[in-house]
């Protein structure tokens, strides 16, 4: 049986290859300036069809951003900051929730029939590797959103552990983008400052936890490099 860590790096390295093969797709498929009216026209339809378009088209590969950068200054005056960082968690709560169902239920059995067609099995998820797998994937920078919650959905990251995951770690810039945005509107100096250290501290929060993951991993390889010898 091959060691723990073993295993979780070689996870980790299947989903970075499979990562940037779907990153280069979406890349390739860049819709820019479509993105931009889409978003005009769901901002011109209401805060109903905005957030439910928040919740369902990022699992198709549209970037969240753009949701959250118009939501605070385009409803904030109208339904208040506190209820527009609500909508936009509960619509990245669906969304989330939603990509893991297509990514474990749908997708996966391709994967499988893929893989097995080319002489190989998807790799499994060690027991107890879910939390390190999950914070890895979402706070280390640069896969797009949608594509971390394809990657943890298709390896099968426990539910529970990859919702709580997936809904604290954005939950701070989320908040924060929301914030500004409508401070930005007022011209609240004080609102948009606060929303400033908001995130400066989700930033030094990701930044330490990052640390102290890649600090745990470096101290199992070498304790499985000791017991070896």
């Amino acid at each position: 049986m091959r060691p723990f860590s073993t295993r979780v790096t070689r996870i980790i390295l299947f989903l970075s290859v499979l990562a940037t093969v779907l990153a280069l797709m979406a890349w390739k498929m860049n819709l820019g300036g479509q993105i931009e009216r889409c978003v005009a026209v769901l901002r011109e339809a209401g805060p109903g069809p905005f957030f439910t378009a928040m919740a369902v088209l990022p699992v198709f590969g549209f970037p969240l951003s753009p949701f959250t950068f118009a939501a605070g200054p385009v409803f904030g005056p109208t339904m208040g900051a506190g209820a527009v960082v609500a909508c936009a968690i509960l619509a990245t709560v669906a969304n989330v929730a939603l990509s893991y169902w297509v990514a474990a239920r749908a997708l996966r059995p391709l994967m499988e029939r893929l893989m097995k067609w080319l002489g190989y099995r998807l790799p499994e998820m060690p027991a107890g590797a879910g939390w390190e797998a999950a914070l890895l994937v979402r706070i280390v920078p640069g896969t797009p959103f949608f594509l971390q919650s394809y990657l943890l959905g298709l390896a099968r990251v426990p539910f529970g552990i990859y919702m709580v995951v997936s809904t604290l770690v954005p939950m701070a810039y989320i908040a924060g983008t929301i914030l500004a945005g409508d401070a930005l509107m007022r011209g609240d100096k004080g609102a948009l400052a606060a929303a400033g250290v908001l995130f400066a501290l989700a930033a030094f929060g990701l930044h330490r936890l990052r640390k102290k993951l890649q600090a745990a991993r470096q101290t199992r390889l070498a304790a499985k490099v000791e017991n070896g010898l």
